[in-house]
This record gives C-alpha cells, structure tokens and sequence, in this order.
C-alpha cells in the first residue's frame, strides 16, 4: 500500500474530479481528510483502473452540477449507471445543458418581454402564448402582472431589457443537449459569430462530439449597446454580473433569478435587503420541489453507503440504485466514494440549498 503523501495523491486518478470544489486547489486544500486517505486506498486496491472508470471520474464525476441542475436527480443517476454499466457516458448532463422544452419555456417569456419592448399590450400577447400552448398556465395573469412589474418605458428600462433579452435568446442557442447540439434554437438570430467548436459545454467535455459557440460578448451590437448602458444606466453596474455571469438556464431556480432581474429594472433600482419578489412569472414547476429533492437525496446517500457495505436497502429509493450499480465491485466501490465525497464538498454550496430542505428555496 502505497503513502498517503502528495506524489502519490497528485499522481492518482482520485486527484482528477475536484472542479468547484475546495479540493479543486490541490493538495494543500486535502490536509488529513481520512474520507480521502480512504478513497486513495480504495483506488490501489482496485488497480489497474481501467479507462472506462478513469473517464467517468474526469468527465462525469468531475462536472457533478454544483448547483444541483433543474433535472435534478438525472445527472447524478446517469453516473451511477455508468458506474454499475462500467461504461462512460458519451453525452454528460451537467451545466450548460438544457433540454428543449426548457428552451421552449424560455422562449415564452421572451415572446413577453419582446412585446412589451415593442409597446404591445399584454392581453393578446397572453391569447397567443394560451393558442400555443407549450405549457398551461395561466398567461393572461403572467402578462398582466409582468406588465405591471415592469410599468411605464424609459431609456434605462428599454435598454436593460434589451440587453437582457438578447442574452436568453443567447441561452437558448448556446446551452446544449444530446439532441442538441447548440444548433436548433434561435436559427433566424444573429446572436454573435459562431465557430465549430469552444462552446459553453465544451470546456467541460459533455460531449464527444464538438459542441459549437456562438461569441455573444464579441458581437458589435452587444459591444455598442453595453456601451449605451454604461453611459445611461445607473442600475447596469449592478445586474451586468447577474444578466451574464451569474443566470444560467440550467439552474434549479432559474426562472426564480429571471423574476429578481426583471423586478429591479421594472423599480429601476437595486433589490433592498430582505425584500422579497413576488412569483410573477408562475415559475414554480420549472424549479424542484425543495422537500422532494431532500427526500431523495437522503435516500440515495443511505441506498449508496449500504450497497458499499453489500448490505442493500429496501424502498424505492435504495431498489433504483442497488438496479443501476449491480454487484459491488473494487472498482464500483472507489468510484462510488468519489461520487459520494464530491456531492458532500458540493453540498457546502448551492447544491446543498436544492438537497437540504430548504422550504424557502423554491
């Protein structure tokens, strides 16, 4: 059995799944962990790893969603499938991946803020969405209450909205699934030049197949209508991070986020502290279910700690892991403590809110 020293550590395949974790910062970050010391051992004993695991562990392991994903639990049984199949995913569901009806969703509250930019009225932009009928809620209160969040036009608002249209309509080009690859959304936009390869997923390896990019920030409308905003909006400072750094379609409560931005630009001011924003958008089957998603999860975590002791669980929970991971292995075993100390350093962050219970978090 080999040390529990920094060569051999650095030198493993356990040192390789740590992105936006504290581990992520190398050795240093580990100190005495015991859960680690184990981990390292496991893989020594499991030697030689062979490559499917390796992928796993760089590939899926590595880009657990670290803010737990809106198909919450997808991607965390997809790896304990590939796990149990000893096959690493070709496609991984994790950030920047979003699937079409999600998409279609966002579209439907671009329709809205496109027609109140354009000076519309809400009740036939509400007739419209109810015609479609992509998702059956009540439109004709969105509309009105979006309306009414938003009020009157002014330089600053048209701009903001704007910009912030631009890049949903941006979301919906450039997040990916593995029925699409950044290529059938938003066809008839010019959203910024594209290229073959380098696109929001891509940097994570999602996919085998190159993941396109569509160059928003680089796009001369963009750079002339930032410009516009940092002259004349007082409020831009402030929700620029939060429109193009911090907003991501994959999160749990995206559409939650969308509501917080579209309230301050309808205030034209920054949220104060403690002051709550009204369900407006009637967003709340995009987000999980808070007492669900930690039901779940505590399950599974006892479902996985008793199938690495072969003393498997009963319940519906504990049945679809011990389905998906089969007879332990030495291999199975290592991979799955991995899974398991990744998900708990994710848990000190906004993976921890969607699975801790958290009946304000929806």
């Amino acid at each position: 059995m080999a040390e529990w020293s920094q060569h051999t550590y650095e030198n493993s395949i356990s040192s390789r799944c740590w992105w936006c974790t504290s581990y992520g910062d190398g050795w240093p970050a580990l100190g005495d962990d015991p859960d680690m010391k184990h981990i390292l051992a496991l893989e020594q004993e499991a030697a030689p790893i062979p490559p499917w695991a390796a992928r796993i562990v760089e590939r899926a392991i590595n880009f657990l969603p670290p803010c737990g994903h809106y198909r919450f639990p997808q991607p965390q049984l997809e790896i304990l499938q590939a796990i149990g199949s000893e096959t690493a995913p070709e496609f991984v569901h994790g950030c920047y991946t979003v699937d079409p009806d999600r998409k279609r969703d966002l579209q439907d509250y671009c329709l809205c803020l496109d027609a109140w930019l354009a000076g519309a009225s809400p009740e036939p932009v509400a007739r419209e969405l109810i015609d479609l009928g992509h998702r059956r809620i009540a439109w004709d209160r969105v509309c009105a209450d979006l309306w009414q969040v938003l009020g009157g036009h002014s330089p600053q608002k048209d701009l903001l909205v704007e910009r912030l249209l631009h890049r949903l309509r941006w979301w919906t080009r450039s997040a990916v699934w593995d029925s699409d690859l950044a290529s059938e959304f938003a066809r008839d936009q010019y959203l910024g030049d594209y290229s073959p390869a380098g696109g929001l997923a891509g940097e994570h390896s999602y996919s085998t197949r190159p993941i396109p990019d569509v160059a928003e920030q680089r796009s001369s409308r963009i750079v002339q209508l930032e410009a516009k905003l940092d002259e004349r909006s007082t409020l831009w400072p402030e929700l620029r991070p939060w429109m193009l750094e911090e907003w991501w379609l994959c999160a749990p409560k995206a559409f939650r986020f969308l509501e917080r931005l579209l309230w301050q630009i309808g205030k034209e001011r920054q949220l104060e502290e403690g002051e709550r924003v009204p369900g407006f958008l009637l967003a709340q089957d995009t987000c999980p279910n808070p007492a669900e998603t930690s039901e779940w999860w505590t399950a599974c975590c006892a479902a996985l700690e008793a199938w690495q002791k072969s003393k498997p669980l009963a319940g519906d929970v504990a049945s679809q892991i011990n389905a998906l991971l089969g007879t332990p292995t030495p291999v199975k075993n290592w991979l799955v403590a991995l899974f398991l100390k990744k998900s708990e350093l994710l848990a000190t962050w906004k993976f921890g809110q969607l699975v801790g219970g958290d009946s304000n978090s929806r």
